[in-house]
């Protein structure tokens, strides 16, 4: 009995076993995303540069957030949490110098199943720093120890630099000589606005004869010859040189000239093909070292993960074929799904490491913001930023059993930008004055909007509450600064010492229709300046065409919006070597308040110098401060499961969780 009892109880062990084996063999089945498609309206056309390394637009940026990984990523109340990864600070080092420790995530992988490395997110940092990248986020803005050595291909690029600082300070507008300022005008053409063609420039014909008869140039005209173009340049450089000396920059001309002769005479220079401040420590680890204090190190370096194998080996001083790649591959929730007909499409990306994402298909399109309200509101579109005019609130409030918004402050601000190269300082303060900002705003967006008076977002801690107005609406005071800067009424005409008409042209993204928060103030002003003499061209154009006239330098001015300002860092706008300089300005004294800023932990001093910062700003007049809005996030609630929604705030929203985002 009890040998039978045995032999069952095996028997029954042995089936047990059976069971378990067969049980745990069983096939687990994956979570599927659900087949539906979300349909997001975007505010104005995509840039169409589908490459992490160049997007530069909210529009075009907001798709490739949803492909690709970083090591953090912010969330509630503007704080970074650890995402692909995570980059934490050490201790600030005898030297000042200040080191982060950057980790990747094991087991992550891209979406073509290649396994992510720290190498995928040096190769990044790489990319951004070499001398031939020409994205928004280069990395030679950066104070990292050894960026400076390798872009400038300097093994003795500290000392060498410092030299030639010491020696061009000789150059700058309170030191430099008559005959160097000079010889600078000649050997740039006066800053490009010379042609080489004497035509015209005779003295019966001069309209700036008044420097010719009595300022004593008449003598000088007379001793060279007018019809040679060589003789005439002189001339015009010295002419120029005596009236609007503070008009031109040699100091940035020179600095640029004597740094390279110095490192041409420097036998001891080698070429760097390292960063020294960028150390692999291990497939999952490497650190990166800044010189000094940043207080924004973590998201300045918080690049994507970039996978090498599919984007292709960087050739230093050459990496131009990454850079036009524009079938982006990440690791991201979404996987790039194409662009056709102006509609992006993502599809889920079931590998996701965080988990498969709620919603099988994205697609983004844009919505002119006068259509956007009906578009959603007819199911044409399932997620919406509305514009911010009054009426559409009310609209949207009438129609609460369709719609659900939310109404935050916006993490940026509205602006008109300057070409710095193409307007001369005077001119640009005298658009400065002609900028009647305040009806355009309030005629706009009524009580969801505010005039702001520096160049800033007004949400962080460090903007100036108590800043006053710099430049006063006043064609009078506008046509003071036109004429410092050489230009005269003449016969009805406001006129430079050539002849040439004032013409500046000024590019919004109204669409054809002014459908712009400055387009009232740009006609107002067009209006002055006719007044006045001269003439302002307003292109209303779409918004992808203001952003290649911009970036091409063909715009004078234009006007857009910072988004997702979440720092007061902003070396990359200002910053002579700045990413996103598109107003070609460089002044060493603005240069090296953006750097102080960064280095300045305690707020009240830093906010003094962001102060002083932005009043430089003012005083160079790079860009001409307009409003702070509202956002408002629209969704229809027939389409959107809104318990997957959280309540947008200024710094978080619906965008930054998209994947747990779910259609009903």
């Amino acid at each position: 009995m009890k040998k039978n009892l045995k032999m069952l109880l095996a028997m029954l062990l042995a089936l047990v076993m059976i069971v378990s084996v067969f049980a745990g063999c069983k096939k687990t089945e994956k979570a599927k995303p659900d087949d539906k498609v979300m349909v997001i309206a975007v505010e104005a056309n995509f840039e169409e540069k589908w490459n992490p390394f160049m997007a530069e637009s909210a529009y075009d940026m907001q798709v490739m957030e949803q492909i690709f990984v970083a090591p953090m990523k912010g969330v509630e109340g503007n704080a970074l949490e650890n995402w692909g990864g995570s980059i934490t600070a050490g201790e600030v080092q005898a030297d000042g110098s200040m080191t982060y420790t950057v980790t990747a995530n094991k087991g992550m992988k891209f979406t073509d199943g290649e396994p992510i490395t720290i190498d995928d997110y040096i190769y990044a940092l790489y990319v951004t720093a070499d001398p031939s990248y020409t994205g928004p986020a280069q990395l030679v803005a950066e104070d990292i120890k050894g960026v400076k050595e390798y872009y400038y291909d300097d093994s003795n690029y500290t000392a060498n630099n410092a030299a030639a600082e010491a020696e061009a300070e000789k150059y700058t507008l309170a030191n430099i000589s008559e005959e160097d300022y000079v010889a600078y005008l000649v050997a740039t053409n006066l800053e490009g606005w010379w042609d080489g063609d004497p035509a015209g420039l005779v003295a019966e014909d001069y309209t700036w004869s008044n420097y010719i008869e009595d300022e004593g140039f008449g003598d000088k005209l007379a001793e060279i010859d007018a019809t040679n173009p060589d003789e005439m340049l002189a001339l015009l450089a010295l002419i120029e040189y005596t009236n609007y000396g503070d008009s031109y920059d040699p100091y940035s001309y020179y600095s640029e000239k004597v740094y390279k002769d110095i490192k041409d005479a420097d036998p001891s220079s080698t070429p760097v093909d390292e960063i020294a401040g960028i150390v692999r420590v291990d497939d999952y680890t490497c650190t990166v070292t800044y010189n000094s204090v940043n207080i924004y190190g973590d998201r300045s370096i918080n690049q994507y993960f970039m996978p090498e194998h599919y984007y292709g080996e960087i050739v230093k001083g050459s990496v131009g074929d990454i850079l036009a790649n524009v079938e982006p591959l990440g690791s991201g929730p979404y996987i790039w799904g194409g662009y056709d007909a102006g509609i992006v499409t993502v599809t889920a990306n079931q590998d996701y490491f965080e988990g498969v994402p709620k919603t099988g298909t994205i697609r983004w399109l844009y919505v002119p913001p006068t259509d956007a309200l009906t578009a959603l509101m007819n199911g044409d579109v399932d997620i919406a930023v509305i514009g911010g005019e009054p009426e559409y609130v009310e609209e949207m409030d009438a129609a609460q059993d369709i719609i659900r918004y939310d109404l935050t402050d916006n993490a940026g601000y509205g602006y008109v930008g300057l070409n710095c190269e193409n307007l001369k300082l005077g001119v640009r303060k005298g658009l400065f004055s002609l900028m009647n900002r305040e009806p355009s705003v309030t005629a706009y967006y009524e009580t969801l909007a505010t005039v702001i008076e520096r160049p800033s977002t007004t949400v962080i801690a460090e903007y100036p509450q108590d800043a006053g107005t710099y430049y006063e609406y006043s064609p009078e005071k506008a046509l003071e600064y036109f004429e410092s800067a050489g230009y005269k009424q003449v016969d009805g005409k406001l006129v430079d010492a050539s002849g040439n008409q004032l013409v500046v042209n000024a590019y919004v993204g109204g669409s054809g229709i002014g459908d712009h928060p400055s387009f009232t103030m740009l006609m107002q002003a067009a209006e002055d300046m006719k007044n006045l003499g001269g003439e302002m061209q307003v292109q209303d154009v779409d918004f992808n065409v203001l952003q290649a006239a911009m970036n091409d330098g063909t715009a004078d001015m234009f006007c857009l919006a910072w988004g997702d300002v979440n720092t007061c860092d902003k070396q990359s706008q200002f910053h002579s070597e700045g990413g996103q300089n598109r107003y070609r300005i460089s002044d060493p004294t603005m240069d090296t308040l953006l750097e102080q800023i960064l280095q300045t932990v305690d707020l009240e001093e830093r906010s003094a110098l962001y102060a002083e910062m932005l009043d430089l700003a003012m005083e160079l007049a790079i860009e001409i401060p307009v409003y702070q809005r509202c956002n408002i996030i629209a969704y229809n609630r027939s389409a959107i499961n809104l318990d997957t929604v959280m309540q947008a705030t200024t710094f978080y929203d619906y965008a930054d969780e998209l994947w747990t985002v779910q259609m009903n």
